[in-house]
């Protein structure tokens, strides 16, 4: 379920602190009010790396990879920056700025925890 509800920043780091280890959190608001801080305040909390993505610069290759042959077949190659092996927050910039392909190419990562078959 999705509760659309309004909180000020140190209530959306409480939350966040509580419910982004387990599940994605989308945050919405106007430019420039500490969003991108915020996230990197509670990744700094969490002891982890913030690799932030900043969807509006991203083509769709940039989040699924490229295709690599091997062999009789091809796979998709996920970009460094996303396919680590120690755990990370990932910040998604920007997704209303971005172009529909852009979006689509985010939906297995932010839905399934998956590109291709790096989960």
């Amino acid at each position: 379920m999705n509760l659309p509800i309004t909180v000020n920043q140190q209530e959306l780091l409480e939350i966040l602190l509580n419910i982004a280890p387990v599940r994605p959190v989308y945050i919405w608001g106007a430019p420039g009010i500490g969003k991108s801080a915020l996230v990197e305040e509670f990744a700094m909390e969490v002891g982890l790396e913030c690799v932030s993505l900043l969807g509006s610069q991203l083509a769709p290759e940039d989040i699924i990879g490229i295709p690599q042959i091997r062999g009789e077949t091809s796979e998709f190659l996920p970009p460094k920056m996303i396919a680590r092996k120690e755990p990370y927050v990932l910040f998604l910039d920007e997704l209303n700025a971005c172009s529909q392909e852009v979006q689509k190419a985010f939906y297995s990562l932010i839905y399934e925890r998956r590109i291709g078959e790096y989960h």
